[in-house]
């Protein structure tokens, strides 16, 4: 089998090129500063290096890991989003609203800038709330508010231009974006209902509660497009048929608008409110990529010989068995106790896999700036970063589980506050501490090797 992620040459436009090459900037780029800021916020908690940061690392730590999710796991998804609408829209073959897409661009770049700049001034007040923790400090808002906009904007552009949407992948990278669109008018009708005079970690928190499970839809429906993607261009079918996938990514965007009912049946600071957002990811979120990774582990199956041949293959393969067993783990999460964040870590680790294979084998390519994979070091490299951080995600996950289910509590540092009183919680954080590093590994394989082919000066010869 031919491996599409260096054979297959770039079908953008110039223009369309340029701007998928900003988002992929902007995705991996808030990855690396986030890796960055992890080693800062590990730095402020060793006696022996704290006293050299030139913060108060007191101040600095919730400040610093606040920046580091957001960076992580929300302009990192985000700027995903923000490369399939380029995708998408490139079947389009008259665009309308063209210029949505370069001033998105921009405007996510400026917001993921103003990001950072509360933590490097050690300035503002950290707010760790669901979903999208907060620093408050106006910056910090402003470039919140630039993202979530300029994030819109090719979104927009791409629902005015619905032959992009043909394609199962494109349909689903469209829900993707009506559901994104969905989750922005839930955080104005949270702020416009909320009473003043709150303290800021209530305003954040429920501010952000309902629209926050609606992002959860978006990031689940990227995931899904890029299995799609994946699965067209590297095993020539999708994972389960048309119809049936148009049907469960329909569902997404009806189960995401039921949501509007609540801001009119209930408080946005009473239970129900909390209550009945948490029901609407559990029943509408689980059908379609249960459905669809059941079909796409069958077609894996079927195809299996090419899970050694591809690393964009290889990367699917694995991304869907870390989703998976996150998925089941969320059947049996404890109610304070670490199995909670061992269910969303192995989740998200499942998407973060689907989007590096996503980089290596469809992104690169098409700037013309593929991975190298011309000697035998090249080629393990590019496989190793899924290996890593797969299976090092996984087993991250399966200790912390294993963990909680022995007592363990969650958002607890140290062996007293943990309760680590018996061999099997000893043995479980540790194998939880040998698949974070395997995971981190991974993660700054896949950093340096992609964010190295797109600063490259030049794209490859044969690839312009």
């Amino acid at each position: 089998m031919t491996d599409f992620s260096t054979s297959r040459a770039p079908s953008l436009a110039p223009a369309l090129r340029s701007e998928l090459r900003g988002w992929a900037l902007v995705a991996v780029g808030s990855l690396a500063v986030a890796g960055a800021l992890a080693l800062l916020l590990v730095l402020s908690r060793v006696p022996a290096t704290q006293v050299l940061l030139p913060w108060s690392w007191q101040s600095f730590f919730y400040t610093a890991l606040v920046t580091h999710v957001i960076l992580s796991f929300v302009v990192w998804f985000l700027a995903v989003l923000g490369a399939l609408a380029v995708l998408a829209v490139a079947d389009a073959p008259a665009r309308r609203l063209e210029a949505l897409g370069p001033w998105g661009l921009w405007a996510a770049a400026a917001g993921s800038a103003l990001l950072v700049v509360p933590a490097l001034l050690n300035v503002g007040e950290p707010q760790l709330n669901n979903y999208v923790p907060i620093v408050v400090h106006p910056l910090y808002y402003l470039g919140l508010a630039l993202v979530g906009g300029g994030v819109a904007l090719p979104v927009l552009r791409l629902l005015a231009n619905p032959s992009g949407l043909r394609s199962v992948w494109g349909f689903a990278v469209g829900v993707s974006g009506v559901c994104y669109l969905i989750a922005l008018v839930y955080f104005a009708l949270a702020g416009l209902a909320l009473p003043a005079g709150l303290d800021y970690e209530t305003w954040n928190e429920r501010l952000f509660w309902g629209g926050g499970h609606v992002l959860q839809f978006v990031n689940t429906a990227l995931m899904l497009a890029v299995w799609a993607l994946l699965a067209e261009r590297a095993l020539g079918e999708p994972p389960v048929p048309a119809s049936l996938f148009r049907l469960l990514l329909g569902s997404m965007v009806v189960f995401s608008l039921a949501g509007l009912a609540f801001y009119g049946m209930f408080d946005v600071l009473g239970l129900e409110h909390r209550l009945a957002f948490t029901d609407l990811l559990w029943y509408g979120l689980t059908p379609p990529p249960l459905v669809i990774g059941i079909g796409l582990a069958a077609l894996l199956w079927r195809r299996r010989a090419a899970l050694t041949g591809s690393p964009a293959v290889l990367g699917l393969g694995i991304s869907l068995a870390v989703f998976l067993v996150g998925g089941l783990m969320g059947f049996f999460l404890g109610a304070s106790d670490a199995r909670t964040p061992s269910h969303y870590h192995s989740a998200i680790g499942g998407v973060n896999l689907t989007f590096m294979a996503l980089f290596v084998a469809v992104v690169l390519p098409e700037l013309g700036r593929p991975l190298l994979e011309r000697t035998k070091r090249a080629r393990w490299l590019g496989r190793s970063q899924f290996h890593f951080y797969g299976w090092g995600q996984l087993v991250f996950s399966i200790g912390m589980f294993v963990a909680g289910a022995a007592g363990v509590p969650r958002k607890t540092m140290g062996a007293a506050a943990q309760g680590l009183d018996s061999p099997l919680k000893k043995i479980a954080m540790g194998v939880y501490g040998l698949g974070g590093a395997l995971a981190v590994l991974g993660g700054v394989l896949f950093i340096w090797l992609v964010l190295g082919r797109l600063l490259a000066r030049r794209e490859e010869a044969g690839h312009e």
